[in-house]
């Protein structure tokens, strides 16, 4: 099985190189992301690029790449998934940005009232599914607990996949070797 890796927002597929190195996936696929380009343009470009690859697969997905993955566990030979921190229900923290930055494609398409988080929210999960939701961090801004970039609602708000808990912030998770153990848990049996 090959495993599709979808990074968070404004990184890239060197986020994973921890979790890359540790479990060893053969022949992974890292689907990379442009923020200045819009969320749809960007998920026309994950769906040609898996076209061109034969499942079936398992995708490991931080943050927004969680989102993605929401739209390609329906159209593609998904086996299984682990999103770590994926914001759901949107990023408040965009909303904010937005109005700093209103230009921003990205804070455009994070935001929880985006047409990018509303339609992956309509999107049932058929799957196997585990979000690792992150629970240290605190950003003051943000109402109610949050791992210092989404909150924990947004995190859990999902009624179609199962939740696990870890003492991590938003960045430390692609660090973790609980993370490693439990994506080769999950995924790897």
């Amino acid at each position: 099985m090959k495993t599709i890796f979808i990074h968070g927002a404004t990184a890239s597929e060197r986020s994973f190189a921890y979790i890359q190195k540790e479990i060893k996936a053969k022949d992974p696929i890292f689907l990379n992301y442009d923020k200045e380009t819009t969320a749809e343009e960007n998920l026309d470009e994950m769906k040609e690029i898996l076209k061109e690859n034969k499942g079936p697969f398992s995708i490991i997905a931080h943050s927004l790449g969680g989102v993605y993955a929401t739209y390609l566990q329906n159209l593609f030979d998904i086996k299984g998934v682990v999103s770590l921190a994926t914001p759901f229900n949107g990023s408040e923290i965009a909303t904010w940005g937005g109005l700093l930055n209103p230009g921003y494609q990205l804070f455009r398409d994070i935001t929880p009232h985006s047409a990018f988080i509303k339609g992956s929210r309509k999107l049932s999960i058929k799957v196997p599914w585990l979000q690792i939701v992150t629970t240290t961090g605190d950003v003051p801004w943000l109402s109610g607990k949050n791992d210092g970039i989404v909150t924990r609602h947004s995190m859990t708000c999902r009624g179609d996949v199962e939740y696990t808990t870890i003492d991590r912030n938003h960045y430390e998770i692609v660090l973790s070797k609980r993370v490693v153990d439990t994506i080769k848990y999950r995924l790897y049996k």
